[in-house]
């Protein structure tokens, strides 16, 4: 999932709704779906938007929420653009859900769960899944940094540091 955002970012392209719905798993790998509430970053390919009619103006006005509350960064919930660390912030949550068969925020409604995405911490994955190593758990805690210039910065910076981990074995990050 990492390796695609990342093919993602490097193209122009911030996702904005990545959730496990929107994540198909193949024999060559994942593939994200739905690129319905994506945009250019200006900084790829992606960013030459004069032969596309429907990317004329900007998807949403100024602190317009869009997206699915459940993944959305805090920023996001704020009512700011996104970048790609919002992206990141959403690999984050689906990283935990992976590690843990829980949702990393939880609420009752729209209001108390984005309550919980803006003022609490989810519980340790390690908390939940034992066996975890020590260095999946400060990744994920990375990808959830409520502010976004704490957050780990790329979804290659993600895959790089999930490769090491799967190289070293379940004893990544022991001391």
């Amino acid at each position: 999932i990492a390796d695609a955002l990342d093919r993602a970012h490097r193209a122009g392209v911030i996702h904005r709704d990545l959730k496990p719905g929107n994540v198909m798993l193949t024999k060559s790998g994942a593939k994200l779906m739905d690129f319905g509430l994506a945009r250019a970053t200006g900084l790829g390919p992606a960013s030459d938007k004069s032969g596309s009619p429907t990317v004329a103006g900007p998807l949403t006005a100024e602190g317009t929420i869009i997206g699915t509350f459940q993944y959305m960064a805090p920023e996001q919930l704020e009512g700011q653009e996104a970048d790609t660390r919002a992206d990141l912030w959403a690999l984050g949550c689906v990283l935990y859900e992976m590690a843990t068969g829980k949702r990393a925020f939880e609420g009752k409604s729209q209001a108390s769960l984005i309550t919980a995405i803006m003022g609490s911490e989810p519980a340790p994955v390690s908390h939940l899944a034992p066996l975890t190593p020590p260095a999946l758990d400060r990744l994920i805690g990375a990808c959830l940094a409520k502010d976004p210039a704490d957050r780990i910065q790329s979804a290659h910076d993600v895959k790089l540091q999930l490769s090491w981990m799967v190289a070293g074995g379940s004893q990544t990050g022991a001391p």
